[in-house]
């Protein structure tokens, strides 16, 4: 019987990035992947990366070359938002997007392209690649070898090995053979249907100069583009090619040493490059409560895919893009989220990827939760064959609850998100906390290989119940004004000829991401995107035009205090406006003594009034005048950034 330190079930891009970087970590273990598919040629969904998983694939697995040769550069995510008749042409829709490359690298990925590549560069790197090998048995041993048998061509095959890592994705192959049971989500309702077509001209092919102008002339087709609605979303994804371009890959490394080079050489990569127009990935993904079945929505959301063209065809501008393209092939999931009740074992196994848990695809978290994973399966490996028990203990304890946490903390952004989707006024300002939070409390972490720290992980889960209670608590917020909008006909009231840049809250953290934390800024983040988001909720449910940015008020709501308005009512803004006048007194109180100031009062519309003081006089004027200056003071509040 052959035996291996890991054998890795599937070969997706969950397996192939893990076998990469096990091969990477430390070359004298030995990998084996065992991938049921006879060749890589499936076309899976998923295609969009963000920045953590940009990063784990540059940094960690030494892609960059390789990505930017052979996929495609993402330029950030872009959201478009239509008319209630979904009549807008494109270039009318409100946009948010930026007007350049974001500062931070992420890419589109042809996924069936990609995982062909990874089964050659891991092959070249020694590991063991079996396709058509399917896994039809795993026996767990805690205290010595497990064992996996699998059938290939017709043979039952059987090795040994210390780690088992499941990379099967929505198949669960090990928690199916340990009866571990995999939870239908009820938290959140979604379901998805996609296809890719070709020949969509694409987003640039837009001629309007005034819309072009708008974003500087850079590519949005290379956005992740969203069309939002309430309820739903559309997606539209550039990929760089298609099964037949690369089907000359050659598994042999270009030069020795080189993991990183393009495994298919120079020339003959594009010999049979396909000459038909490339592909464009798009779908739905929508509320089943909101737009499914029963629902009584008016346009219900598709689940085959004749219903799926019909839906498209019912959006002008998705009807447009569309004009003339083919499409090509079609999947739906009926029921998206789902989670385990553990990830990682100290009888060593473990899953990544969709062999574990999922939320949404929105916002593209798929890849994010693949490199996370994938880093803590490294880091507990390591830590298992250098024979430091302890140490691998306790990293099996603390990212199991740390995967179990980003898990909910991520269900619960998208939990109340759905009903704000179609509103510009409403997800502008929703965009901003979850950009900014993203950027700050996980890309800044991950890039500063704090998210394989126990010390640091053990630090972070000690908020795990402020940080739900934020994300569950705001979710509440704008769920609601989205409802009070939609009552007074206000909910599309932003949705034709504007534009926001999509940089607008983390323009800050350009220079700050790295390796090295700063612990009191990234605090300051925090409250910074609350306070200002909050405030800006609070002005538009009670209409107190140029409240979101007074800095007295954005400084009274630091996260904590966010916590404690459960409603947004004049009585509550009235106690607030109330905390500020007397910081504001005892302020002024000690800027003139001899002044008499009694108290400072804020009335409706930004009034602003000092009582103690004999009107006319020039002392009250000047006092007055100094409170005025106060009250209105900038907060530089991320909602009114405009980059």
């Amino acid at each position: 019987m052959r035996t291996f330190d890991i054998v890795i079930i599937g070969s997706g891009i969950a397996g192939g990035l893990l076998a990469r970087q096990l091969r990477l970590a430390c070359p004298d273990l030995g990998v084996l992947v065992l991938e049921a598919a006879e060749a890589m040629e499936d076309y899976k969904v998923g295609e969009s990366t963000v920045e953590v998983a940009a990063n784990y694939m540059v940094r960690r697995l030494n892609l960059g070359t390789y990505l930017y040769q052979h996929q495609l550069p993402k330029n950030g995510l872009r959201f478009f938002f239509d008319s209630p008749g979904k009549d807008l042409p494109l270039p009318r829709m409100s946009e948010i997007g930026s007007d350049h490359m974001p500062f931070h690298p992420s890419f589109q990925l042809e996924r069936a392209r990609l995982e062909r590549d990874l089964v050659a560069m891991n092959r070249a790197a020694g590991a063991e690649v079996e396709l058509g090998a399917k896994v039809v048995d795993v026996a767990i041993d805690g205290r010595g070898r497990h064992k996996v048998v699998y059938e290939q061509g017709g043979e039952r095959r059987e090795v040994a090995c210390r780690w088992v890592c499941d990379a099967s994705g929505r198949r669960h192959v090990l928690w199916r053979k340990l009866g571990v049971k995999v939870h239908k989500e009820t938290r959140l309702n979604t379901a998805a249907a996609w296809g890719r077509y070709r020949g969509v001209a694409g987003l640039d092919a837009v001629a309007d100069p005034a819309w072009r102008s708008r974003a500087r002339y850079t590519s949005r087709h290379l956005s992740t583009n969203h069309f939002m609605y309430d309820g739903y979303w559309i997606w539209f994804i550039p990929l760089a090619g298609d099964l037949e371009g690369t089907a000359n890959a050659d598994p042999r490394p270009a030069s020795k040493g080189t993991a990183n080079a393009d495994p298919r050489p120079a020339s003959k990569g594009t010999a049979n490059a396909d000459p038909r127009p490339a592909l464009m990935s798009v779908g739905v993904v929508f509320d089943k409560d909101r737009v499914g079945e029963g629902s009584g929505a008016a346009l219900t959301g598709p689940r085959t895919r004749a219903d799926f063209e019909r839906f498209l065809g019912a959006h002008r501008a998705a009807r447009e893009l569309l004009e003339g393209a083919e499409l090509e092939d079609f999947q739906s999931y009926a029921h998206l989220p789902y989670h385990a009740d553990r990830y990682f074992s100290t009888d060593r196994y473990a899953v990544t990827g969709e062999a574990g848990a999922f939320t949404d695809p929105f916002y593209s978290p798929g890849s994010d939760f693949i490199a996370t994973a994938n880093e803590f399966i490294t880091q507990m490996i390591l830590s298992d064959v250098a024979g430091d028990r302890a140490a691998f203990e306790e990293k099996v304890a603390a990212y199991d609850a740390y995967y179990r946490f980003k898990y909910d903390s991520t269900l619960r952004l998208y939990e109340r998100m759905y009903p704000v989707f179609g509103s510009f006024e409403l997800y502008r300002l929703k965009y901003l906390l979850d950009f900014n939070n993203y950027y700050n409390l996980v890309v800044w972490p991950f890039m500063a290989d704090r998210v394989t720290d126990v010390g640091w992980i053990r630090e972070e889960l000690r908020f795990t119940d402020l940080v739900l209670r934020a994300l569950s608590t705001m979710g509440e917020h704008f769920a609601s004004l989205a409802s009070d909008l939609r009552a007074r006909g206000e909910y599309f009231a932003q949705n034709e000829g504007r534009f926001a840049n999509g940089l607008n809250g983390v323009a800050q953290l350009e220079t700050r991401l790295g390796p090295a934390i700063d612990e009191r800024f990234r605090r300051e983040q925090v409250d910074r995107a609350y306070g200002s988001v909050f405030a800006a909720l609070v002005e538009r449910r009670l209409g107190e035009q140029g409240l979101s940015d007074r800095a007295r008020v954005v400084s009274e709501l630091k996260l904590p205090q966010v916590l404690v308005f459960r409603d947004i009512t004049p009585e509550r803004l009235s106690r607030l406006l109330q905390r500020v006048a007397e910081r504001m007194t005892r302020e002024l109180r000690d800027e003139f003594p001899d002044a008499g100031i009694e108290r400072v009062e804020l009335g409706a519309g930004g009034e602003v009034s000092v009582t103690g003081l004999d009107a006319g006089t020039a002392a009250h004027a000047a006092v007055l005048s100094r409170a005025r200056a106060l009250w209105d003071t900038s907060a530089g509040s991320l909602a009114h950034v405009a980059l």
